[in-house]
């Protein structure tokens, strides 16, 4: 294809060059020249070249940029790429690159054009249910990819060509090209095609870690919501649903020896590490960035460090030091955004040496280059702080009396003072400053975060389910410190959570779980959802049973929902829920877990 690349680049340089060529004309020769070109390359894609497929593939990408709108959710871009990046390595791309992009569009919709370009919808991001779902669509999608259904279908369709032909004819315009894209994009595959991408992506999908079970699942579920023919989503009324493709899929998971399941991965689902809270290093654990200089701090006068003999919470607070009565100590926060409406709630805890020291928290308001326009105090040194810790609160909006944030204020810094007399050390530690209306989410998992320790020093609340476990303060993902699990020297290890009562729970009540994980090598792990009886036992049935798998040095996260729908005898006798994590790991071995979160 490349003499027809020079072909077309040689034609426009003899145009652009004639001394006499009317400009008009010259254009109108351009066109038909381009116009060639692209017939050219149709006809060379319909007859199977690959370079071709490419070619065409960046045109309609090209169109499909004006046509849709692309989803800008980093978190939501980065979800669905993290699973076709997965998938992707596991399916021949035939010398095309395989892509994906995300549409923010409430339409159930996924398809793949010529080229190996997957786009998937947001709204079919609501339609499936977990990791392992979406995977099964994007696998299929990539299977009709590797297997260039397109162009079979382009090939034995006159209508097909035909359309294409138009497209090609007609440059610019936006309708033809739109039928193009539609009619790509609405493409009934036949029966066999379909077939054909089910077996590929199940298998495919099942080698690059995905559970092959959710592809059984995804059929089931929409032949339960919309039946074999009527009522079908868009994706579905494309790659219809039928009780033969859930047989099929059920055959493929014998031949791969994999048990069927419904409580499958969502990583889509997890949970804020931390509650809301703006500022940064809010509990000074983060160690010093450097000489004079704390994390997510700034030091404006005099003498403040980390100190490790006081906190409320966690290992360190911070503590301002003045030496002299008349020489204050302020430390200022990173700039944190901010409007005219915002309305937002502080609190924190503080202290002083003896009881004789005060301290004032203020803030600083500036403009959208960070210009310092006002300040406020909130919290003045009306007296002397208490020797033992307090917590302060003040609420920060504009009042018909005071107008604390005006108009172009788009940044403002939290200021810690001690008194303009006050000599000696003052601490802060544990400070919040979140919107006013925002509602801490609560974690029904006691010491979920790993953070509370008996007198000894042995994790609050947990029980051991073989190995060893313990408080690792060196290693967190959020907070100060993370659960340290240990192998036994045979059999499984893990740990059980503090039973949560079933008590007023009722029947379908969903719940969402989300941990953070990691490993001194690989190592594979499950975590299990059990219900206790009234003297805690364990019914036979699990609710949820998912595996995870850490790694060396990185924290992973994992999240599944599962719902509570006791069967028979179990609604009687169902109290408690139970999270257990159990691994086989070698006595050497040593797994973290931390920021386990059930809701």
């Amino acid at each position: 294809m490349k003499k027809y690349t020079f072909m077309l680049l040689a034609l426009l340089i003899v145009l652009i060059s004639g001394p006499r060529a009317d400009a008009k004309n010259i254009l109108k020769d351009i066109f038909k020249a381009y116009q060639k070109y692209q017939e050219i390359n149709m006809t060379l894609w319909l007859v199977g070249d690959v370079g071709a497929e490419k070619r065409f593939g960046k045109e309609l990408q090209m169109w499909m940029g004006l046509m849709y709108k692309q989803e800008k959710d980093p978190k939501i871009n980065a979800y669905v790429k993290g699973i076709f990046e997965r998938l992707k390595p596991h399916f021949n791309n035939r010398g095309m690159n395989f892509d994906l992009r995300v549409i923010r569009d409430s339409t159930a919709n996924a398809f793949v054009i010529p080229g190996g370009h997957v786009y998937v919808f947001t709204g079919l991001l609501d339609m499936v249910g977990s990791d392992d779902e979406l995977a099964a669509v994007i696998s299929h999608e990539l299977a009709h990819a590797e297997r260039r259904h397109s162009l079979k279908n382009f090939r034995a369709s006159t209508a097909a060509v035909a359309v294409l032909n138009a497209a090609v004819k007609n440059k610019k315009d936006r309708a033809t090209w739109g039928n193009l894209l539609g009619y790509l994009t609405l493409m009934q595959f036949s029966r066999q095609q379909e077939d054909e991408a089910d077996d590929i992506g199940q298998f495919r999908m099942a080698t690059a870690g995905f559970n092959p079970a959710a592809q059984v699942t995804l059929w089931e579920k929409f032949l339960k919501k919309h039946g074999d023919t009527k009522g079908l989503a868009q994706y579905l009324s494309t790659h219809p649903p039928s009780s033969k493709r859930v047989e099929n899929a059920r055959n493929n998971l014998k031949k791969m020896n994999v048990t069927e399941q419904s409580v499958f991965n969502n990583t889509r689902l997890i949970l804020s590490a931390d509650q809301i809270n703006l500022i940064t290093n809010a509990s000074f654990e983060s160690a010093s960035a450097g000489s004079g200089n704390l994390a997510g701090w700034e030091i404006g006068s005099g003498k403040a460090l980390l100190n490790e003999q006081q906190s409320i919470t966690g290992r360190r607070s911070l503590e301002l030091l003045a030496e002299q009565r008349l020489t204050p100590v302020r430390v200022l926060s990173d700039f944190i955004a901010i409007n005219e409406a915002s309305d937002l709630t502080f609190t924190g805890w503080a202290r002083s040496e003896n009881g004789q020291q005060n301290a004032a928290i203020g803030i600083e308001l500036y403009d959208a280059n960070k210009r310092l326009r006002d300040r406020a105090w909130p919290i003045r040194e009306s007296s002397a702080l208490s020797a033992s810790w307090i917590s302060i609160t003040a609420r920060m909006f504009n009042t018909p009396e005071k107008r604390l944030f005006a108009p172009g204020n788009a940044f403002m810094r939290l200021v810690l003072q001690t008194g303009p007399i006050s000599q000696g050390r003052v601490w802060f530690d544990d400070l919040r400053l979140r919107p006013t209306e925002s509602v801490d989410p609560v974690n029904l998992l006691y010491n979920g975060d790993f953070e509370r320790r008996t007198a000894e020093g042995y994790p609050e609340a947990l029980t051991v389910r073989g190995g060893q476990i313990g408080i690792d303060l060196s290693k967190a993902n959020s907070g100060y410190s993370s659960l340290l699990v240990r192998g036994a020297a045979s059999g499984e290890s893990g740990f059980s959570f503090k039973p949560v009562s079933l008590a007023g729970l009722k029947y379908g009540h969903e719940f969402t779980c989300s941990f953070f994980f990691q490993s001194d090598r690989q190592l594979k792990g499950t975590v299990v959802v059990e219900m206790l009886d009234e003297k805690g036992s364990v019914l036979a049935r699990r609710l949820a049973e998912i595996s995870f798998e850490a790694v060396a040095g990185n924290w992973t996260a994992n999240s599944f929902a599962f719902k509570f729908e006791p069967q028979g005898a179990e609604v009687a006798s169902a109290k408690n829920l139970q999270i257990r994590v159990a691994t086989s790991m070698p006595a050497d071995a040593s797994l973290w877990l931390d920021t386990f979160i059930m809701r």
